[in-house]
């Protein structure tokens, strides 16, 4: 009977302490949902140029793993959306369609404490985004043309967990600062007429903000509410001399759904 005893509370403390315990390896796949608004301002008195707002939906892959006093972790994602045009001059243009692919690889050294573990953080980011309104006619019969967007970045944030309760739910609450690294913006000017060139434009100066919320209700699914921000300066001159891609911003709010496997 003693042996009995013995085997019970010895394996009511293990099943508690793994509960309790922060995760060190974890590998997440989930979708999302979100809304999105870019807009351009004029160059000379910063007024309104034009702005596409629409939405969102994608995959995301995380990964997790701290392992010797040291965190390496990445985050990629895969969105397709829709975006409304409209512009002070050009008219109105709907259902855009918008494609987006990030990924982002990063380390840190983690702090762990009793009821949180809280872990600084740098690393190395890629964006790539296609707003594909070749072919198209805006509302006063303006070409649109395809545009490609690409910025490369680093992140410094912190990301904080709290430790899971005896259900295994938990908070995970992080925050990125972007400092941009390059950028560059192509504009298909070709789809207008065959008699325009192609135009690219570098990108020096800018920089982001990212902020997620992510609760674990159990060991296996999280919801997160999320918001990502850019603000981009003006771009140099393209070889030409004649075109730039003026100050832009967006800005991207959204929710994910996350699974563990």
């Amino acid at each position: 009977m003693k042996i009995l005893k013995s085997f019970i509370v010895v394996s009511v403390l293990f099943f508690a302490n793994k509960v309790l315990a922060f995760e060190n390896n974890k590998k997440e796949i989930g979708g999302y949902f979100s809304t999105k608004i870019y807009e351009e301002r004029h160059p000379v008195d910063n007024s309104f140029f034009m702005s596409q707002d629409g939405f969102m939906l994608g995959l995301v892959l995380n990964a997790d793993n701290y392992e010797d006093d040291t965190y390496f972790g990445y985050k990629i994602r895969l969105g397709a959306g829709s975006v409304d045009y409209t512009s002070a001059g050009t008219g109105t243009m709907e259902n855009i369609p918008d494609y987006q692919l990030e990924g982002t690889i990063y380390g840190g050294l983690p702090i762990e404490a009793e009821s949180y573990r809280l872990t600084p953080f740098t690393g190395f980011g890629y964006r790539y985004l296609l707003n594909a309104s070749g072919s198209r006619l805006s509302s006063n019969g303006y070409s649109g043309y395809d545009r490609e967007s690409r910025y490369f970045y680093m992140p410094f944030g912190l990301n904080l967990e709290t430790k899971p309760g005896n259900s295994g739910s938990y908070w995970e609450l992080r925050g990125e600062y972007l400092f941009f690294l390059f950028g560059q913006q192509k504009s298909y000017l070709s789809d207008v007429s065959p008699a325009y060139p192609d135009v690219t434009n570098d990108q020096e100066e800018g920089s982001g903000i990212k902020l997620s919320a992510k609760y674990y209700l159990d060991p296996a699914f999280a919801i997160e509410g999320y918001m990502d921000y850019w603000d981009i300066a003006d771009s140099k001159l393209d070889i030409s001399g004649s075109f730039m891609e003026p100050r832009n911003t967006t800005s991207e709010t959204g929710v994910r759904l996350i699974w563990k496997y």
